[in-house]
């Protein structure tokens, strides 16, 4: 049996009763890394150990992902993150209904609202005010930098450089 990504990592021996066997495989161990460094790879273990095993995959999930969010943004986390993704859907909102008010000089209201009413179920898209002028003309939003997707979840050949704690110790699987 190949041992898990958190039993090569701690350089220990995998048996078929590892708790985490199934969540980190060998091939994550940089994922495991990040999670043992944020959150101890004992109390990794004991928190999996007392989840039900139908939600076992999910808390190892999370921990790996708010693990390499405080990895990444020692000060904000995950939570840096959410404020990102908030800051950029608003932007769009905001971009989206400049783009309906422009679309609706040249077509006028009715038709905008008519395709609206016909596009969207959603409540809040019929609220814009299509007689607003607009302030500027309407730009491209830059998707370029936005990573949608964890690097532990993407293919094998884009992994993230290794990481440093505050004394200089890198975090990162042993060789």
């Amino acid at each position: 049996m190949t041992p898990c990504a958190a039993c090569k990592y701690q350089r220990r021996r995998c048996g078929s009763e590892c708790v985490m066997a199934s969540h980190f495989p060998a091939e994550s161990i940089q994922r495991f890394a990040y999670v043992h460094h944020v959150f101890g790879g004992g109390n990794v273990s004991n928190i999996l150990k007392s989840t039900s095993p139908d939600l076992r995959k999910w808390v190892a999930r999370a921990l790996a992902y708010q693990a390499e969010a405080r990895v990444r943004d020692p000060v904000h986390g995950c939570v840096g993150l959410i404020w990102e993704q908030e800051e950029t859907l608003g932007i769009l909102k905001e971009k989206l209904e400049k783009a309906k008010r422009e679309l609706a000089q040249y077509v006028g209201p009715d038709v905008v609202l008519k395709m609206i009413e016909q596009c969207s179920s959603d409540p809040h898209a019929k609220t814009v005010n299509l007689m607003a002028p607009l302030s500027a003309p309407a730009d491209d939003f830059d998707l370029s930098s936005w990573d949608p997707f964890p690097a532990w979840e993407s293919s094998s050949s884009r992994r993230l450089p290794s990481q440093a704690d505050a004394k200089g110790k890198t975090i990162a699987p042993p060789s």
